[in-house]
């Protein structure tokens, strides 16, 4: 297949996985949850974020997937790059209709994992960056969960018995709600440049000359639309985990917002969903309250998503190598 024909595959897959990706964003989750905005004026806010965030921070992690992940052994050729971005698009877009939140970079690097161990074995993969990455992965939703916990724990027993009366209540959780809303774009944004990598990363990865800046807007837009479109299930699906109200979904939103920035601007590819999930979790432990029937079900998929991912690609590699 001509090389022009190849990058234009490559983009329109891009923009697909974008779209899902944006469609499975449950960051607003909180704010919809708590009643702080109504979801028209959050998907407005939210494809404003995600739009700057691809554009502003997504170079930095996009090098990461693309470059990092397979083992030095194997050379990066178009059918791996193709095989990576379907097999992402196939699970993320049906994950996705259920309004089943799931990681798309756990997607990406499922599937990178399958086409490494295909076509190189277990030397096909970098397993040091691999296993690098899994540490992050690991710990970024057990902090979420216990500094969720803690921070409820300390404005429950620091603000609340100041409250007196319903009206001292309200102020107090229109300035939380306050306190939300800023602490959402912080994470909207950061979530956006960190997220983006996973629709052009690989792309980046094979070195067809493809502009980086250019992906980026492309994905920025891409990642808008699959939200305004689709992505009402995810967020009402996450929002509703457990009851919330603006001091409660600030308390949840703070860990995320602070890993999610950090780790974007160090070129570390993390799931947004996880530590949602898992903060929201902390939180209804906090406040001994029960959490929504059906979390098995968010818990089984993050579960199923690497290996699916990574048997989606060994199946795909060879139909696509042969047309490619």
């Amino acid at each position: 297949m001509a090389l022009e024909y190849i990058i234009i595959l490559f983009v329109i897959i891009s923009i697909i996985i974008s779209f899902g990706i944006g469609a499975n964003d449950e960051t607003m989750a909180t704010i919809y949850g708590s009643k702080t905005l109504k979801m028209k004026e959050l998907l407005i806010l939210a494809t404003i974020l995600s739009i700057l965030g691809a554009v502003l921070l997504g170079s930095a992690v996009s090098k990461t997937v693309g470059k990092d992940l397979f083992s030095s052994t194997i050379e990066i050729s178009h059918s791996m790059v193709l095989t990576v971005l379907i097999s992402t698009a196939i699970w993320l877009i049906l994950s996705s209709a259920f309004g089943l939140p799931i990681s798309t970079t756990h997607a990406t690097i499922g599937a990178i994992i399958g086409v490494g161990l295909l076509l190189g074995g277990p030397i096909g993969v970098n397993w040091p960056t691999i296993l690098e990455l899994g540490m992050w992965w690991l710990l970024s939703p057990i902090i979420g969960y216990i500094v969720t916990y803690y921070a409820y724990k300390l404005i429950h027993k620091t603000i609340t018995p100041k409250l007196t009366g319903f009206k001292s209540y309200e102020r107090s959780e229109k300035f939380f709600s306050y306190m939300l809303l800023a602490v959402i774009c912080w994470t909207a944004f950061s979530r956006a440049g960190n997220d983006c990598s996973n629709a052009v990363g690989i792309v980046v990865g094979v070195g067809i000359g493809v502009d980086l800046n250019i992906l980026l807007i492309i994905t920025g837009f891409s990642l808008a639309s699959g939200l305004v479109i689709l992505g009402r299930g995810v967020i009402k699906s996450v929002g509703t985990i457990t009851e919330l109200h603006p001091s409660t979904a600030f308390a949840a939103q703070i860990p995320i917002a602070v890993i999610l920035f950090f780790g974007t601007i160090l070129g570390i590819p993390l799931s947004g969903s996880h530590m949602l999930v898992a903060s929201l979790v902390g939180l209804a432990k906090a406040r001994r309250a029960p959490t929504r029937k059906g979390m098995w079900k968010i818990v089984s998929i993050w579960l199923l998503t690497f290996p699916i991912a990574a048997i989606l690609a060994i199946l795909l590699y060879f139909p696509i190598n042969a047309v490619i």
